[in-house]
């Protein structure tokens, strides 16, 4: 409200005096005023304990508190309500709860709106619960009964804080108004385990980059050296490189030569041969690219991409040699087909087979860059196509999944893929490292490393590694020493109740790397949620679909007292002007906690493209993914966000059961079929749109499981728990 003289309200506002009451001695009134009230006394369990909002204890507060009579037309409960004045941003009012019994609660509020009322965000103890709430109405109203949040509450006092965080675009002000506050006991108090962790493990570092080579040495212009391959000869110890070579400035598709050359060691001196390979159209070849060789029982393999105007039909073929100077195709080519430029093969030894790992898209005519991989055990026959890492970016060209090279260091695998960036140009340098203990398993891996090199291949000389780098511009082969360094790859917390085991992972990225749910409480856990392709967690689209910016590390984690609340806050999305706030708590549910997410969004600024996705993903780890009326959605999208999406399958349905109307808009729902995933879009343009500076909830999400198939039922149970309000 603005200010109530000018409206004519009523002496309790046009008062002088009133207006000259220091914050202090407002304070002080108060406080005397609310001495005189008597607490309601801690009722039976289950019992919901209401409170007027003018009768709780102020503990402190930074701007004044009235208790304001009935005015504008509404009217309060018991005539009153707590009227926080409050004058800026990051103002708040702190007031003791009503002693309950310890338990689980659920608590409701009916607030005010009003033309100068701000938003507002609550926390218990300390520590974030619930929703943004935005006070601002063009006319002053009384709420209906608001969800403030779920929280579990121990025997002794606790407090509850009102932090004014802005105010929409209309309003004239940051006043809060709190008539009522309810709280639900739904349940027990939780045995919540909450601990940090830090994963400990090997990452590589490079060192300085050295030119060995130099292809253009000699020569009347510049030549580079792209995609390439070093082999040890096993019978004379003399070092080859083989690569993609070619005048200056960069022609991708008039690249029909492999350059040849040899040293005593990898660090040279090399020394200029005969290329090896040129491309041959009656070969199917128009084009020939990054060539990798492997050695097998005296013969040396060569695989490489043989390209051709049908960017979705690229071949890749083979040519063998026993001394690495004199190669023949293989009469098997094409050993297989695939696009979008399929092509950059690697191939290593893994156990009794082969692998082939190369970047495509995970459609022959475009969509997320991958690293796919296929299997043989004589390295003629391929298996069909699988996917061992996918890429948050889309499209055709160039993408995050080229020269893909994979080594073992212990019981783990490294992935080396450039370009790890959104801008190709800026990205051409960023080799990104991702270890995981499954070879053919990249999904979720944690990123350990982005090193300044393209093209890069891991070369092994006895004790010494090196990483080798080269490419269009970049004046030759270069080499650095490849070293490891034991160090922390990766933090988060986990947390227990005998229903549920999550692992929150909070550097270097903010995401629900997993969780695990046991319907009766047992902790016989079974695999809920996962990370099998973009995890769990708020992501955004700018410039385009899909993940263009994850969730990176919060600026810190606030952590409640008994660990059943965990507070991201700060979590800033790759170059974008934008962050978000997130909340984890382990929430009431009839048969045991469940674990609720809630996501407040920040822009702070102009986005660099216009925004297709804002959304919030869950990754399923079951073997399908639906909603109430369809049981197996196909991949695509779906207008709406609806109450409930399941995985379910082998006795488990996984339930995401959505608070209604708790985002600020609910434009679209995405599903993947092939990793039982849906994607929770709030804001969903084709083509973009502009996302003006403010604050905006993102919305509330319950998980929770049956050990019923395709449980309709228990779904519905639970949405209805997350919708009642006290």
């Amino acid at each position: 409200m603005r200010s109530p003289g000018l409206r004519g309200l009523g002496a309790h506002y046009a008062s002088p005096v009133a207006r000259a009451v220091s914050r202090l001695t407002m304070l002080a009134l108060v406080a005397a005023l609310l001495s005189a009230v008597t607490a309601r006394p801690a009722a039976a369990d289950d019992d919901p304990v209401r409170s007027e909002g003018e009768a709780l204890p102020v503990v402190s507060a930074t701007a004044p508190v009235q208790a304001q009579a009935d005015c504008c037309g509404v009217s309060w409960s018991a005539g009153r309500q707590l009227w926080f004045r409050a004058a800026r941003a990051g103002d708040s009012v702190t007031v003791a709860l009503p002693q309950v019994p310890a338990g689980q609660y659920d608590i409701g509020a009916v607030l005010t709106r009003a033309p100068d009322y701000g938003r507002v965000r609550f926390a218990i103890d300390g520590v974030a619960v619930g929703q943004l709430f935005d006070g601002y109405a063009p006319n002053v109203q009384r709420t209906g009964a608001v969800p403030v949040g779920a929280v579990s509450l121990a025997a002794g006092s606790h407090h509850l804080s009102i932090t004014v965080t802005g105010r929409s675009a209309s309003s004239a002000g940051l006043f809060v108004g709190l008539d009522t506050l309810t709280l639900r006991r739904v349940g027990p108090l939780a045995s919540v385990t909450s601990t940090p962790y830090e994963l400990v493990g090997e990452a590589p570092v490079r060192g300085a980059l050295t030119r060995v080579y130099d292809p253009g040495a000699g020569q009347s212009t510049a030549w580079y050296y792209n995609d390439h391959t070093i082999v040890r000869d096993q019978r004379t110890g003399l070092w080859h490189v083989f690569a993609i070579t070619h005048p200056e400035p960069g022609a991708p598709q008039d690249e029909k030569t492999f350059g040849h050359a040899t040293a005593p060691s990898p660090t040279g001196p090399w020394t200029r041969q005969p290329v090896v390979l040129t491309a041959d159209p009656a070969a199917g070849e128009r084009w020939i690219w990054a060539p990798h060789v492997v050695y097998d029982q005296g013969v040396y393999y060569m695989f490489y991409a043989a390209g051709n105007p049908d960017l979705a039909s690229y071949r890749m073929h083979l040519a063998t040699s026993t001394d690495l100077f004199t190669w023949t195709r293989s009469s098997a080519n094409p050993l297989f087909v695939d696009g979008w430029e399929a092509r950059d093969p690697m191939v290593t030894r893994v156990g009794d087979r082969w692998v082939m790992y190369y970047t495509a898209t995970s459609s022959p005519t475009g969509g997320n860059h991958v690293v796919a991989y296929r299997t043989s055990t004589d390295l003629r026959t391929w298996s069909a196509r699988g996917i061992a890492y996918a890429s948050s970016r889309t499209g055709q060209a160039g993408g995050q999944t080229e020269s893909p090279f994979v080594v073992r260091r212990g019981d783990w695998y490294y992935l080396f893929v450039c370009c790890d960036g959104t801008d190709y140009g800026a990205a051409y340098r960023r080799t990104a490292v991702y270890r995981s203990r499954d070879p053919i398993r990249f999904e979720g891996a944690e990123k350990v490393a982005v090193l300044d090199a393209h093209a890069a291949e891991v070369v092994v000389d006895g004790a010494n590694w090196y990483l080798s780098h080269a490419g269009w511009g970049q004046g030759g082969l270069w080499l650095a020493p490849l070293t490891w360094s034991s160090g922390v790859v990766a933090r988060g917390r986990t947390v227990t109740t005998g229903f549920l085991r999550a692992d929150v992972r909070t550097w270097p990225s903010a995401r629900l790397a997993s969780l695990a749910l046991d319907p009766a409480g047992g902790g016989a856990y079974r695999a809920a949620l996962d990370s099998s392709h973009r995890g769990t967690g708020p992501y955004l689209a700018v410039g385009g679909f899909d993940v263009t910016d994850r969730a990176g590390s919060p600026a810190r984690v606030d952590v409640s007292a008994d660990g059943s609340r965990l507070h991201l806050v700060g979590i800033p999305f790759g170059d974008e002007p934008v962050t978000a706030d997130w909340l984890l708590t382990v929430a009431p549910r009839w048969s045991g906690p469940a674990l609720q997410s809630d996501v407040t969004w920040s822009v702070n600024g102009p986005t660099t493209a216009g925004v297709w996705e804002v959304a919030f993903n869950v990754d399923g780890a079951g073997p399908s993914v639906g909603d109430p009326p369809v049981a197996a959605r196909p991949t695509g999208d779906v207008t709406g966000l609806p109450n409930w999406t399941m995985t379910t399958g082998n006795g488990l349905s996984v339930v995401a059961a959505h608070r209604w109307a708790s985002a600020w808009r609910g434009d679209n729902t995405w599903y993947d079929s092939g990793h039982a995933m849906a994607a929770w879009q709030p804001l969903w343009r084709s083509g973009g749109t502009t996302w003006p500076t403010g604050q905006y909830p993102g919305g509330t999400w319950r998980f929770a499981a049956s050990a019923t198939n395709r449980d309709v039922g228990f779904a519905d149970t639970v949405h209805a728990a997350l919708n009642a309000v006290p």
